[in-house]
């Protein structure tokens, strides 16, 4: 008998090695093959005995499809839990580890099996077994459910695409006023002051190579002069700007970029008591264009952008009315005509440094963009820096300081090639 028991587990472990390795059905083969076939040399079981025991019966026959392996193997006590149980009597551990042998040929095998249980118990060579005596085993164990891979049913799957586009924006609407009497002891003027600004970012991040960044903003501001008798409103500030890159990621945090700005103002601007404005839409307008390398490091929610375009940045400045040509930086040397105004174009080497809006604190935020540009023959410098103070909701303060230096354009006799602009707005805010 232990000859027979020992040749039959060995053609049954070759047989299901490779589908079977990582069960718990093959370690105990491996860990309790002695143990089973101890126990049924120690309890006495005769060859008679054996032949007709049907658990050992089932293994010596074509393969048959019994019903009761299938309803256990999808009953919420797992054959594996089972089979590994040592409160079982042994015969129920053969029959747990033959059920899953039985399985494992139903699944892999279909092909195979020669006939089903009632056409098995028709021919009379099978002992019918009343499963109502059978009593189910109780686990402590979570329920193993098991779901076929190939089975869909009549489910419907709805495939829901990430978005990779993130957009965000802020707008503020800022009002200031001054009332002074005529006999006031320190003098001064009275006025009025409004600023608007919008700032909008559309980002596209695909998390793996392709990024596309795109920012607008815009500011325009009115106030009024007692010491100006011709306009009774002016502007005081005025910007509108376009800034686009696309990034194609090399390595991590580092991106081969390309780059676009397009940058002007909406309305004319006259100095005190004139008619004559000194700058106007479309005077001046400046477009750059580059690529370079775009470094993107980051600590924490701290981030910074540091563009780099050596010697592939074009930069172009038009001029729309030819009295403001020179004062506007376009010479007489270096200037060709574009329909009714006069353009400069050159390359050079670019560098930007970008300070996305960092939430410093839960009501300060802070946004700074640093921009160089020269083709070895001129400069240009900026550096804007903006402060936001929540106050609640829909209340804020801000204070943006903006610094300058074009020696392209006609030097000032105080400040030189310098320009410095600094402004404080207090009123509503939205984002969104």
């Amino acid at each position: 008998m232990k000859t027979k028991l020992a040749l039959l587990l060995l053609l049954v472990m070759a047989g299901v090695h490779s589908n079977a390795q990582g069960s718990s059905v093959y370690e105990y083969f491996n860990n309790g093959i002695d143990e089973i076939a101890a126990s049924a040399n120690d309890t006495g079981v005769t060859g008679d005995e054996e032949k007709t025991n049907h658990v050992y019966q089932r293994m010596f026959t074509s393969p048959v499809l019994y019903g009761s392996v299938v309803r256990k193997a999808f009953s919420f006590n797992s054959d594996e839990t089972e089979a590994c149980s040592e409160m079982l009597a042994m015969d129920d551990k053969r029959s747990s580890v033959i059920d899953a042998l039985l399985l494992d040929v139903y699944s892999t095998h279909p092909e195979k099996v020669a006939m089903v249980e009632e056409e098995l118990r028709s021919e009379n060579t099978y002992p019918a077994v009343n499963e109502s005596e059978v009593k189910p085993q109780l686990s402590l164990h979570k329920p193993a459910m098991y779901i076929p891979d190939n089975v869909a049913g009549d489910m419907k799957t709805t495939v829901v695409k990430p978005n990779y586009w993130k957009f965000m924006g802020r707008s503020s609407l800022t009002f200031s006023q001054n009332f002074l009497s005529p006999n006031w002891f320190q003098g001064g003027e009275n006025y009025y002051a409004m600023l608007a600004t919008i700032d909008v970012d559309l980002n596209y991040d695909d998390q793996d190579r392709i990024s596309f960044t795109n920012h607008f903003d815009l500011d325009l501001g009115f106030a009024t002069a007692q010491a100006d008798t011709v306009h009774k409103f002016k502007t005081n500030t005025d910007k509108i700007r376009v800034e686009s890159t696309f990034g194609y990621r090399v390595v991590k945090n580092l991106d081969v970029a390309a780059k676009l700005k397009l940058e002007s103002q909406m309305m004319p601007y006259y100095p005190a008591n004139t008619r004559k404005f000194t700058s106007n839409c479309l005077a001046p307008f400046d477009a750059n264009a580059s690529i370079g390398l775009n470094y993107k490091p980051s600590l924490g929610n701290f981030k910074i952008e540091i563009y780099l375009a050596p010697l592939s940045a074009y930069n172009f400045r038009y001029v729309h009315y030819e009295d403001l040509a020179v004062a506007l930086g376009i010479a007489e040397d270096n200037r060709f005509k574009v329909g009714r105004g006069w353009a400069r174009h050159d390359f050079g080497t670019q560098l930007v440094v970008t300070i996305p809006t960092y939430k410093i604190t839960s009501f300060l935020d802070v946004w700074s963009r640093l921009e160089y540009y020269t083709n070895y023959q001129r400069a240009f410098f900026q550096w804007e820096t903006k402060f936001d103070v929540t106050l609640n909701k829909y209340f804020t303060a801000s204070v943006m300081v903006h610094s300058r230096f074009d020696d392209s354009v006609i030097e000032d006799v105080e400040y030189g090639f310098w320009q410095l602009k600094e402004l404080f707005t207090l009123g509503v805010a939205y984002s969104w």
